[in-house]
């Protein structure tokens, strides 16, 4: 009991932290499994006593936890794509938000969404430079996505991107990556596309950089 009660101080004191840094951009707090030791929805239940009410998941069941302990209404967004079936279906029925970082997904999920007569809320992922999953940040990606933005069964909510090293002493790349995902966006604008909700601060990017765009998304900070 003592180690919870300090484990749940520190993440209040940390949450605080970033709210105040955060200013009036909403954050979504970016839930794993055990971290800190609490588990998931305990720790979105502290997090929801101090204001933080919108969460990221990395895997449906994390979803579904939160679903069932009684965060009905909560913003969840997945941070991860998928194509399978199930998980799109499982993911529909909960009202979970899509990452969609290729075409091939985005035909998918659309193609279900649209047999449901349901609307699929994704967020499109661009790679800045963390080479995981994402769209390049080029014109022939700008195409694509306003394609995506105009499918059946799909709302372009959302589009970010992720710092590959926003906590570092020289902030001459993280820097750069912002500037490519601003480029992009225009991109898309000049194709007649605007998505109204931008993400590109983690937890160091909140505390390292003055422009939050719409939402930030945090894990927690020391």
């Amino acid at each position: 009991m003592k180690a919870y009660i300090v484990e749940k101080a520190l993440l209040t004191e940390n949450i605080d932290k970033l709210i105040r840094q955060a200013g009036d951009v909403p954050i979504w707090a970016v839930l794993k499994g055990q971290r800190y030791g609490l588990g998931c929805v305990p720790m979105a239940r502290i997090l929801s006593s101090c204001g933080v009410e919108r969460f990221c998941v990395t895997e449906v069941k994390e979803a579904a936890l939160l679903r069932e302990a009684g965060f009905t209404d909560n913003p969840i967004l997945m941070l991860r794509q998928t194509q399978d079936p199930e998980e799109i279906n499982t993911m529909l029925d909960m009202n979970i938000i899509f990452t969609v970082g290729s075409l091939d997904c985005a035909m998918v999920l659309g193609g279900i969404a649209a047999q449901r007569s349901a609307m699929a809320e994704v967020h499109l992922k661009i790679d800045t430079g963390m080479s995981r999953i994402g769209f390049q940040a080029d014109a022939q990606s700008a195409d694509l996505c306003a394609e995506i933005a105009r499918l059946p069964g799909l709302y372009a909510e959302g589009i970010f991107s992720h710092f590959a090293g926003a906590d570092s002493a020289d902030l001459t790349n993280a820097r750069a990556q912002a500037a490519l995902f601003d480029k992009f966006v225009a991109m898309l604008q000049e194709r007649g596309v605007t998505i109204p909700i931008r993400h590109l601060d983690n937890s160091a990017g909140i505390m390292n950089f003055e422009n939050h765009y719409e939402m930030v998304r945090s894990g927690i900070v020391n």
